[in-house]
């Protein structure tokens, strides 16, 4: 899939892209192969998984190092069209940190997967747009937006001297709602940029949409996010919204026969509540 990325990512029509494989503590032989079945990349083979914020963080910071303008952080699950990339940087500005293209489902490339983000101005919800609709008007010009997903962003590296790189205490997922609201505080404005096309292939790298290791990290970054910015909306109705939810949640993957997943949901709040003690601690 890394390979069918890749060659994607080269078959884009815009001139002068530098491309760099972060394998993330990948422990088979994913590096070799890479290098036999592509040319013309960089890749970076990390000793341990460390994570989706800190992964995407080395790539980050060699761009950084670089003189890089933007840096484009794209998922191994998703594939952009030839044009992606070159209409996105026609849409570039100083007062836009993030940008990102529609996103589609690869399977359906009709039905849209994201189309930006809205922001609930009490639980700080990430609305998501469009999502599973069929490709229409409403999703057709570009717009500023609350939420953008790490799925695929265009970067601007000199905004990120200015707010950061991605928080490493996410491992995995809330790690780019973190960012947006990071930069919208900051100043910034965030973008989906709707003729720029995407397709994805939805929860692999997390083994499905319902794993217990999905779930896990859900439930443990999302009460790192939801804690941590509590105050940009009502942290009392965030703390009910969140615990209704969080019971409803357990008791319909019980009802489901998924106690296993009830399991590893559980614990993922639990590590993420001693994760926020730890740091306050700190």
């Amino acid at each position: 899939m890394t390979v069918e990325c890749v060659q994607a990512l080269q078959a884009m029509i815009y001139p002068s892209v530098e491309i760099m494989v972060i394998d993330n503590g990948s422990g088979d032989e994913s590096p070799r192969i890479l290098k036999d079945k592509l040319t013309n990349i960089h890749i970076r083979c990390l000793p341990e998984n460390i994570g989706f914020a800190a992964g995407s963080n080395v790539g980050l910071q060699y761009a950084l190092n670089h003189n890089f303008e933007y840096a484009l952080l794209i998922n191994n699950d998703a594939f952009p069209a030839h044009d992606m990339l070159s209409i996105l940087m026609e849409e570039t500005a100083p007062d836009i940190a993030l940008m990102s293209p529609k996103i589609y489902y690869e399977a359906e490339p009709e039905r849209i997967w994201f189309a930006g983000g809205r922001q609930h101005p009490t639980l700080l919800e990430l609305l998501n747009r469009g999502q599973g609709e069929l490709d229409g008007t409403s999703w057709q010009s570009a717009q500023d937006v609350d939420y953008l997903l790490g799925t695929c962003l265009l970067v601007n590296l000199t905004a990120i001297k200015k707010v950061g790189l991605l928080n490493e205490q996410y491992f995995m997922y809330y790690e780019d709602l973190d960012w947006s609201i990071r930069f919208r505080t900051a100043g910034y404005r965030l973008r989906l940029i709707a003729d720029a096309h995407l397709y994805h292939r939805a929860a692999i790298s997390s083994g499905g949409t319902d794993s217990p290791l999905r779930r896990y990290y859900l439930a443990r970054s999302s009460f790192i996010f939801f804690y941590s910015h509590r105050q940009q909306g009502k942290s009392w109705a965030i703390l009910v919204f969140r615990t209704l939810n969080a019971i409803k949640q357990v008791g319909v993957l019980l009802l489901s026969g998924k106690g296993s997943v009830a399991r590893a949901y559980l614990r993922g709040l639990h590590d993420g509540c001693r994760l926020v003690r730890e740091s306050a601690k700190a």
